[in-house]
């Protein structure tokens, strides 16, 4: 058990951190007894436990040589390991061995005093601090490569480990898989044949030919997409007068034969000629769709039909709680049932949105994400809830394609797209939790062409064991784990015996798993192993204790 020691400003998201990192925890109480005190707070005199780490200034007083009040993150080292923290920095005396340095510099930024029987590891920036940041304000395009938030809890959990004590957990990926793979499309556009004269059909033209042709000379596309590129643009006029197929809209049927065994969710716009409100961006009128959703009911209607989930591609409603609702109502006429999950048009989004989505009656968002890069916008792979909401969960967005692509964003070619996403899919092997991944609709036809690299996206994340889910299926999985909750811990010569209970009981497949963290001792030297069991409801599990741990 952890006991935390925090101020009453942080409790909040002392609370978020251990939805995500789920073992047995609660605030410091004088009269229990523990194995484990965190600090962001002055700890009690005379604390005895295994393990106390203290964050930031807390018992760091007389150890402090310098501080950092950096305008800009600062990079830290741990086990080649290399993770940026965003708030100040406490240069701490190395009297013990060093956990963290500084990049490229030998300030110590954590240290272990390995004192007996006590052993006390200070960190010199406040962990919780981080976590705010985090879900707040999220990371600057430069670190979306760095799953911040799992490499906090990778730390706290190896150091506990490593100090002899057992660890218990619920993983953030369901039993029987490495990870969650989360498949999107925003529609943004249904027809090429709904685009005429407008900005949408000569951009679609210029690509097609000029940029084409360019982009072969330079050998960023091969020859073969230059010339379906260029049979498309000559192609239009009959597909304008029905006499050839539409190729934006033939994506959906691609889509579903694609996905067959895989499903995903598509976000649709509410209203036809609409840009919304308070979009303080370059062209903003061009944010507006040329299609009606309430003419598109078969179309949705198909997509349901064959498992895959419809959801609001919203325009206002991240600003205004009675747009919001009117929004979800259109998607509603259309498919006859209330979008659950909402994904903001150009990812639009405030400090007020996870309240007003909430109030407008979504059970989830998947708007935090980037426009212009890929990886980790509040640094996880976890779904989580946002600050301002209560119920509202937000589904991360990792992968993009016009992030990847374009060429006013990453704009890279598909090798160098493919080593980026490899990154993530590691990511995801090492800490679990759900890649979601938007693949626009239009983006397997002309003039983008981006099927052959999505297919073999999908291919590798089937090849790596994932669980793949509908936004909505995944959220209710981590609904379910936030639910669950650790009851009395005992450990015996045998056993570790958890009580445990959750508020969405067995409602959800696949199930959560109990994974215990064992320490051991190999040679005189310190390596983790973990057991783990499959959680189905019990509210009693005895765990035994291998014959390689030593507790």
């Amino acid at each position: 058990m952890i006991g935390v020691v925090c101020p009453e400003s942080q409790r909040n998201l002392v609370t978020e951190f251990f939805e995500f990192f789920k073992t047995p925890w609660e605030f410091y109480r004088p009269e229990r007894s523990y194995d484990v005190v965190l600090a962001t707070d002055v700890p009690p005199q005379g604390i005895e436990v295994k393990l106390l780490v203290t964050y930031g200034l807390a018992g760091n007083e007389k150890r402090i040589t310098s501080n950092s009040g950096q305008s800009e993150e600062t990079y830290v080292e741990y086990e080649n390991t290399i993770f940026p923290v965003y708030g100040r920095i406490a240069l701490i005396d190395s009297q013990g061995p060093v956990l963290l340095r500084l990049r490229g510099s030998s300030g110590a930024v954590a240290v272990d005093e390995n004192s007996h029987p006590m052993r006390v590891i200070h960190v010199g920036y406040d962990l919780f601090e981080e976590i705010r940041f985090l879900l707040e304000s999220g990371q600057p395009k430069r670190n979306a490569p760095i799953p911040t938030l799992e490499i906090h809890i990778s730390m706290l959990r190896n150091w506990i480990v490593d100090s002899g004590i057992p660890l218990v957990e619920i993983p953030p990926t369901p039993s029987g898989y490495e990870f969650i793979v989360c498949l999107t499309h925003d529609v943004d556009f249904i027809r090429i044949r709904d685009h005429k004269f407008d900005h949408t059909m000569w951009g679609f033209l210029r690509r097609t030919s000029i940029g084409s042709l360019l982009k072969a000379a330079r050998g960023r596309i091969s020859l073969k997409k230059c010339f379906r590129n260029l049979k498309a643009a000559l192609s239009l006029p009959a597909v304008y007068f029905g006499i050839c197929k539409d190729f934006w809209m033939e994506d959906f049927q691609k889509f579903v034969e694609l996905e067959r065994n895989f499903k995903s969710t598509f976000f649709f716009i509410p209203y036809k000629n609409v840009p919304g409100d308070r979009v303080n961006k370059p062209h903003s009128e061009r944010r507006a769709a040329a299609y009606d959703v309430s003419e598109e009911q078969p179309l949705l209607r198909h997509l349901m039909f064959a498992g895959h989930e419809v959801g609001l591609h919203g325009i206002d409603a991240w600003h205004s709680v009675e747009k919001g609702v009117a929004e979800s109502n259109r998607i509603e006429q259309a498919t006859g049932k209330p979008p659950i999950g909402v994904r903001m048009h150009w990812l639009c989004f405030d400090d007020t949105s996870p309240q007003k989505l909430e109030e407008a009656g979504f059970q989830y968002d998947s708007t935090v994400g980037y426009n212009n890069a890929i990886g980790y916008r509040a640094g996880t792979s976890q779904v989580f809830r946002p600050c301002g909401a209560n119920s509202l969960l937000e589904l991360p967005l990792h992968i993009q394609d016009t992030a990847l692509f374009y060429s006013g964003n990453m704009d890279l070619t598909e090798d160098e797209a493919w080593n980026r996403c490899d990154e993530l899919i590691q990511n995801a092997i090492t800490y679990s939790g759900v890649v979601t991944v938007l693949w626009h609709t239009r983006s397997l036809a002309p003039e983008r062409l981006w099927g052959d690299f999505y297919t073999r996206l999908l291919e590798t994340l089937d090849a790596r064991n994932a669980w793949f889910a509908t936004a909505s299926q995944v959220v209710d999985w981590f609904r379910l784990r936030r639910s669950f909750s650790f009851g009395q811990v005992d450990l015996n010569e045998q056993s570790i015996r958890l009580a445990t209970k959750s508020a969405v009981r067995g409602s959800v497949v696949p199930n959560l798993i109990i994974r215990t963290h064992w320490p051991n001792m190999n040679q005189g030297l310190r390596t983790r192993r973990f057991t783990d069991a499959i959680w189905t409801g019990e509210d009693l599990i005895d765990i035994r204790i291998p014959q390689f741990a030593e507790v």
